[in-house]
């Protein structure tokens, strides 16, 4: 595959969610290869991260931005976080009746994060030449993870009905967010909130 493939392919996620769904399929990728693109994407997420953390330091020092600061960790995180993704997205879609299954929500999750990662690579030459409009592309790619994760999930489990794989989406994200917030408070690596 040619980059010129890739915005193809990133094209067709945008428009047609369904098809390139059917097209990542396709591919045919090994246990192994969804693996390296789950690690690749992880990868190249903590590494703009740590670029735009050398380029602009944060404000505070909290534990949270100490772990934050090693890219290794950062990339274990990102990794973990991913395959906990994935791993929701079976879980919840095929308890509502989906057909999907883990090995291809993996490659899933990963694409997301692979075109959030090109967006990231934007928003961090806009934040050195047009600061302000860093916040806007922040937006954009909210939005767009948003769009993409119930687009996707949509499709790899073959359901019709949008709202209700939004709500599946929404309810989702607050479970993961109460074992995360759980497990964060466990580690004390929450930031300390003021009185």
């Amino acid at each position: 595959m040619k980059i010129g493939d890739l915005g193809e392919l990133v094209v067709l996620t945008l428009r047609n969610p369904d098809r390139a769904v059917r097209l990542l399929r396709e591919f045919g990728l090994s246990t192994s290869e969804r693996w390296m693109t789950v690690v690749l994407a992880a990868s190249l997420s903590s590494l703009l991260a740590g670029i735009a953390r050398q380029m602009f330091p944060p404000a505070t020092n909290d534990a949270l931005s100490a772990i934050l600061a090693d890219p290794m960790t950062l990339a274990a995180l990102q990794f973990g976080a991913m395959v906990l993704s994935a791993a929701a997205v079976t879980v919840i879609g095929r308890a509502f009746g989906g057909q999907g299954n883990f090995a291809d929500a993996l490659v899933l999750v990963a694409w997301v994060e692979l075109i959030l990662v090109g967006l990231q690579a934007v928003q961090l030459v806009l934040m050195v030449l047009v600061p302000p409009s860093a916040m806007i592309m922040s937006l954009v790619a909210f939005a767009l993870s948003i769009y993409l994760t119930i687009s996707l999930t949509k499709a790899l489990h073959g359901f019709t009905s949008t709202p209700k794989v939004a709500l599946g989406f929404i309810g989702g994200v607050f479970l993961v967010a109460t074992v995360l917030s759980i497990l964060a408070a466990a580690l004390g690596i929450l930031p300390e909130v003021s009185p």
